[in-house]
């Protein structure tokens, strides 16, 4: 009997003590030191709390709570360095049906597998913003509102970090319930949303929408990221943002969207579950079944490098004739060019930018009616979106310049060919490694004919003249996904150029030279590709495949002996194309 009435006395006191470790929020209030025991309870509309001052408020289970469901205007700001956490499980804010905007720049969290960082079920209208130094973490469901009847209209904008540690099934960083609609999640630049869980890290229902430009990820590769389990859901990847895991549309589920915004030229693959219809915002060609796409323009820089190779020769040899006519006599001659070049990208027609850096040899050998040409050249393209291309090329040939071989068109003519050793590299977004990134390789080989014709006319006409250019490019296979179909390219080029000399003494000679080329793209502005087995086709825009070029030359040459010439030049390019380009070569008189 004694117990008995022990027990109750017992009993009776600790429902005091914890009548009296209850706080009733009914109006606005800032609490600045710790606290380890009070529950917080909003018994009005419209009042709010703010945590400041590195405070830490915690109790074993339901922190912050609401005495009446129909609760609106009520929010809770959390400081930098402040702390809400609960200890057991249970939920450390929970809505209960009620209104609620939280604002966190510090700590919300729980510390057991059960509990729940903040309980937002039954709820219609939930603001959460999570700021760059804000953490939300769970040992089990972060964010949950999947008790009935969910929570709609929920807005979580995160830029801080959302954490579930969980590895069980259990888990998920944010999970509303299946019919629960206007879910919109915004994960910023630097926001982090993950778990370790067998579920998804985020799981929507129906009419939401979700827009990534930091990470989502978890932790476990062969498990949804992103699950969709209702109709209607809109997923927006921006930017470098990085998705790790499955992108999941339920079996049966329609209307659900996946848009891709990396940039023009950003090379991707996802993989993906389910119903998506696909949408690259930036208007690369994306490709079905998983959502991949590749930085294109593979025609247009093998008819861009043509296009520049005709365009070095053809000033070369002007420099050569021009060298020759001084020395009186056939001689050998060689030239260094270094280039670079810019080139802007073009959103409208995809046309890609790149800056360049090239050196090229080109050396002559006068034999009998024809001199004998070797070019030497390396380069370096450097894309705008993670992807560069280094080339080696060697090619030869003959410069027939008394002796054309179009003799009904011109009274100079060139033949040359050669081939380009390629290696590319490439960084692309995937949800298939646990960085979210993936470099992958390539090396391959193209094969290149160029021929020319020219006439030569005196004193104030201009000369005239037309180029032909051919490429092939075997198949090959980049290391991960991506495989290219062989494919062949060729360009028309006609040119006025002339050039003028004006001497400084009898050892010395400044000279002048310009070039308008036309250039047009003939066959090749197809290129078939696949993306891990998808078959696809990307067409070149008209825009890309056709090239207006001026190019302007400053020159000094010095006469070192009869025999010796020492030659400096400055090139410098614009064209139609959005490039401009500038070139440096100095030619040195030699034997072989």
């Amino acid at each position: 009997m004694n117990r008995i009435i022990i027990f109750l006395i017992t009993l009776f006191m600790a429902l005091q003590i914890s009548i009296l470790n209850a706080e009733d929020i009914d109006e606005d209030k800032t609490y600045n030191s710790d606290d380890l025991s009070t529950q917080y309870t909003f018994t009005d509309d419209n009042f709010g709390v703010t945590v400041t001052n590195n405070a830490t408020l915690s109790r074993s289970q339901k922190l912050f709570i609401f005495d009446d469901a129909e609760r609106v205007g009520n929010s809770i700001t959390v400081h930098s360095g402040s702390t809400l956490t609960t200890t057991g499980n249970g939920n450390t804010i929970f809505t209960d049906g009620a209104e609620l905007t939280i604002t966190n720049s510090g700590t919300i969290s729980t510390s057991t597998n059960k509990s729940k960082a903040i309980n937002i079920s039954k709820s219609d209208g939930v603001s959460i913003t999570n700021n760059s130094e804000g953490i939300i973490r769970s040992g089990g469901n972060t964010i949950l509102g999947t008790t009935s009847p969910g929570s709609d209209n929920t807005t979580i904008v995160n830029s801080g970090q959302i954490i579930s540690t969980n590895s069980t099934s259990s888990s998920s960083a944010i999970i509303v319930s299946d019919n629960d609609s206007g879910t919109t999640i915004t994960n910023n630049s630097g926001g982090e949303i993950t778990s370790k869980g067998n579920k998804g890290t985020i799981i929507v229902g129906v009419s939401s929408t979700i827009t990534n430009s930091g990470t989502i990820k978890n932790n476990n590769l062969d498990k949804n990221a992103i699950q969709l389990k209702g109709n209607n859901n809109t997923i927006t990847l921006k930017d470098e943002g990085l998705v790790i895991g499955i992108i999941k549309a339920k079996d049966g589920t329609t209307g659900n969207t996946l848009k891709l915004n990396h940039g023009v030229g950003k090379s991707y693959y996802y993989n993906t579950s389910g119903d998506f219809t696909l949408q690259d915002l930036d208007g690369n060609q994306v490709v079905n079944g998983s959502a991949g796409s590749v930085g294109q323009g593979g025609s247009e820089i093998l008819d861009d490098v043509l296009g520049r190779k005709s365009l070095n020769l053809r000033q070369s040899f002007a420099r050569y004739k021009s060298t020759k006519e001084d020395l009186g006599k056939p001689q050998s001659w060689g030239e260094i060019n270094f280039s670079t070049f810019k080139k802007k990208q073009n959103s409208q027609n995809l046309s890609l930018g790149l800056n360049s850096a090239d050196l090229s040899i080109n050396l002559m050998y006068p034999n009998q009616n024809k001199d004998f040409i070797l070019s030497l050249g390396t380069g370096s393209q450097k894309f705008t979106k993670d992807h560069s291309i280094n080339r080696y090329s060697v090619h030869s040939g003959f410069l027939f310049k008394d002796n054309p071989i179009l003799n009904m068109f011109g009274d100079e003519s060139f033949v040359l060919g050669g081939i380009n050793l390629q290696t590319s590299e490439r960084e692309i977004l995937t949800n298939t490694r646990s960085s979210g990134k993936l470099s992958i390789g390539d090396n391959y080989e193209t094969y290149d004919l160029l021929a020319g014709t020219k006439i030569n006319n005196d004193f104030l006409i201009p000369n005239i003249g037309a180029t032909v250019g051919l490429s092939y490019t075997p198949s090959h296979n980049e290391s991960d996904y991506y495989s290219w179909d062989n494919k062949g390219v060729s360009n028309l080029s006609v040119y006025l150029d002339d050039s003028y000399k004006l001497n400084l003494g009898n050892n010395y000679q400044i000279n002048l030279g310009w070039i308008v080329d036309v250039r047009k793209m003939i066959l090749g502005k197809d290129q078939d590709y696949e993306i891990n087995g998808t078959a696809a086709t990307f067409s070149q825009d008209a825009d890309t495949t056709q090239e207006v070029t001026l190019a302007t030359n400053l020159g000094f040459d010095k006469k070192i002996t009869d025999d010796h010439f020492f030659k400096f030049n400055l090139d410098s390019t614009i064209s139609t194309q959005e490039l401009t380009s500038f070139t440096g070569n100095f030619a040195y008189k030699f034997a072989f």
